[in-house]
């Protein structure tokens, strides 16, 4: 959970034979990339006497090279925030003697990144709870599927009851390599059609567009949309040509993709918290000293609230531009959303007993 204040720098570790060690493998030796808007990883070390250390005035801590890794784009809000909020933080803390290498978007998809941070080429990665359940552990997809996770707040309360615990999914991540570590808010999937979405009455036999997870899938069913699979890279050709008749997905994706051309609504349903976590190499995460731990891993505490709100505020601008781009944006107050996880109660408890590893009421009992 967050912290209420910013670490202070540790700097009372003597530095090895003073010579900088790079903690992470392959990738973490190519320091000061600068990828991601920021200037993160140009500063090193000089080698010079700290005056905060209280041990010696000619020693210091052990220099440390980090590889940050992200599917995004150096534009996205979410990478920009994470430069803002966590890596200039380590970076000043530490006054250069952790820096960090941004990898954002240069090392393929999900799956790609994922194996990176196996291997240890990566030391840190942002990455969702569905990604994580369709590689590691699918019986924990309920992190990530449709009416199940009503908020951040909520979420969190997840994440610490369910996710983080070595006996949850944490444990399961641990087997390979991998520690779960906080979540941060990336936006919320919404529904976007021709008319407006308000209650489970306006998706009966529209045909909607779904990525094809089977858990997304049956949710809709049950609710009563008829889902269609189709390609990312045919959404807005299907939606024209009237292939399907609708779509859901975050703000971003509906600007991005210009589907204000072919779809009229943006119905905000807030029926899928999208979120992603910092994890962390464990071998990588073994290696640093329990300050360098406790920095790093406090810092992303901290950072992950300023991430947070760095991108809500960023989807309430996105809002508006949807607007002038002539999208009647119906608001989450006009949408019963109740309504909808009432509807696709059905589906979400025949998942919980056949699929997840914890039963539906008690994720809701947290909400």
């Amino acid at each position: 959970m967050a912290r209420d204040s910013k670490p202070t720098t540790r700097r009372s570790v003597l530095k090895k034979g003073g010579i900088a060690v790079g903690v992470g493998m392959g990738l973490a030796g190519c320091s000061g990339n600068g990828g991601g808007g920021g200037g993160g990883g140009e500063d090193t070390d000089s080698g010079g006497t700290d005056s905060g250390a209280t041990t010696t005035t000619e020693s210091s801590a052990e220099e440390v090279e980090i590889t940050f890794a992200t599917t995004q784009p150096p534009e996205n809000v979410s990478v920009q925030a994470a430069q803002e909020h966590f890596i200039d933080v380590i970076e000043t803390e530490t006054d250069g003697r952790i820096t960090v290498n941004l990898e954002a978007a240069t090392l393929g998809g999900t799956e790609d990144n994922l194996d990176a941070l196996e291997a240890g080429t990566v030391d840190i990665l942002h990455e969702s709870p569905t990604a994580l359940s369709q590689r590691f552990a699918s019986e924990y997809s309920f992190a990530g599927d449709p009416f199940v996770i009503e908020d951040m707040e909520h979420y969190r309360a997840v994440n610490e009851e369910f996710l983080k615990p070595e006996d949850g999914l944490n444990g399961i991540l641990l087997e390979n390599g991998i520690r779960l570590g906080d979540a941060f808010y990336v936006g919320n999937r919404c529904f976007t059609s021709n008319t407006p979405v308000t209650s489970p009455e306006d998706v009966q036999g529209l045909k909607l567009r779904l990525p094809q997870y089977e858990t997304w899938t049956s949710v809709w069913d049950e609710i009563g949309a008829d889902v269609t699979p189709v390609a990312y890279d045919e959404l807005y050709s299907a939606l024209q040509t009237g292939v399907v008749d609708a779509s859901e997905g975050p703000i971003s994706q509906f600007l991005a993709v210009s589907l204000y051309e072919v779809q009229s609504h943006f119905s905000v349903t807030n029926h899928l918290l999208d979120t992603k976590h910092f994890l962390y190499n464990e071998e990588f995460y073994q290696g640093l000293s329990d300050d360098d731990v406790e920095l790093i891993t406090s810092t992303a505490a901290d950072a992950v609230q300023g991430m947070t709100e760095d991108i809500k505020s960023r989807e309430e601008e996105l809002y508006a531009q949807a607007e002038e781009e002539g999208t009647t944006v119906v608001p989450a107050e006009d949408v019963d959303r109740a309504a909808f996880v009432e509807a696709g109660q059905p589906a979400l408890e025949e998942l919980s007993e056949s699929n997840w590893a914890v039963n539906i009421n008690d994720v809701q009992d947290l909400a």
